[in-house]
């Protein structure tokens, strides 16, 4: 049985494409669980605000398999490069700054919360390390093949994101719903596609696969608000849809590509222009910052 490989990208060359920023119904903006925890808070204690910067990004599409060994994969990776800890710092203050302005216009007074203060004092030996900076912290490390920077508000040390629902303990114990925002800036967005065709009548199998790249800051899926209740509850108020900016924040090139036919990679590296990156940026961290206080203020 004859196999013919697609080729790798369409029409055999890099595939680029703009991430265009949509308007939403709220309904698919968010995604909501729990929101009626907001009904009992009358200031945000908030215990952190975080925004992890991507800086590469991998995915593949593959129709190999058991029945298909020869199939076809494809391969791609995104690298930023550029990113100082002062833009990155820069970027995370202002878009605090603009969550507590727009809580307070709500009137939802900002406060901090310390989970170490308000952890039990038996159990602070074991209160997570903290630090600023920090990588591959982010919530979507269990999503995909990624590495991230995460930088905390005003420069204070933050704990990662899988050890967060440890703040739930502080909740209880100190009677407050303790509050974290989480943020993820990717450079672009990574479709991968594979698909197998075959024709009984022709004896042939045809093997599609290819990896996309979409550039255009976004803020990720997933990203938001977690409200702490208890070490085992909590409330949520995350962002349903990429939030994208329009267009590469800097100068994309090809560094690498490798194409054995059936099996193809590349590697793109994205050098960010900083005032695009920040301009972008703080669009779309504004966006979600107003998309997260509405539904706080809506669910009160």
């Amino acid at each position: 049985m004859k196999r013919t490989k697609a080729p790798w990208f369409k029409s055999g060359s890099l595939a680029l494409a703009f991430f265009l920023f949509c308007t939403l119904t709220s309904a698919q903006q968010l995604y909501l669980d729990g929101e009626k925890a907001m009904k009992k808070i009358d200031d945000l204690k908030v215990a952190q605000f975080t925004v992890s910067f991507m800086t590469s990004e991998f995915k593949s599409a593959s129709t190999q398999s058991r029945s298909n060994f020869s199939g076809a994969k494809s391969a791609l990776q995104i690298n930023t490069t550029g990113l100082t800890q002062e833009l990155m710092q820069r970027i995370t203050d202002e878009a605090y700054a603009d969550f507590k302005a727009k809580a307070e216009a709500k009137g939802l007074p900002v406060s901090k919360f310390d989970g170490y203060e308000n952890y039990p004092e038996s159990m602070k030996q074991y209160y997570p390390s903290t630090g600023n900076f920090t990588e591959d912290c982010d919530h979507y490390q269990a999503y995909s093949k990624l590495s991230s920077i995460t930088v905390s508000a005003n420069g204070e040390p933050c704990i990662c994101n899988d050890q967060l629902p440890l703040m739930g303990i502080a909740a209880k114990e100190s009677g407050s719903q303790p509050i974290s925002i989480s943020y993820l800036l990717g450079s672009g967005y990574l479709a991968a596609k594979a698909k197998v065709d075959e024709n009984d009548f022709l004896g042939k199998i045809y093997n599609q696969t290819n990896v996309t790249f979409l550039p255009g800051l976004q803020v990720w899926w997933r990203s938001g608000a977690d409200i702490y209740l208890s070490k085992s509850k909590k409330a949520e108020i995350k962002i349903n849809e990429h939030i994208g900016a329009v267009g590469p924040a800097g100068d994309l090139t090809v560094s690498d590509r490798t194409d054995l036919g059936s099996y193809n990679r590349a590697t793109l590296t994205l050098a960010i222009d900083e005032q695009k990156y920040y301009s972008d940026a703080m669009q779309i961290l504004k966006e979600a910052n107003s998309r997260i206080i509405n539904a706080m203020a809506d669910a009160k």
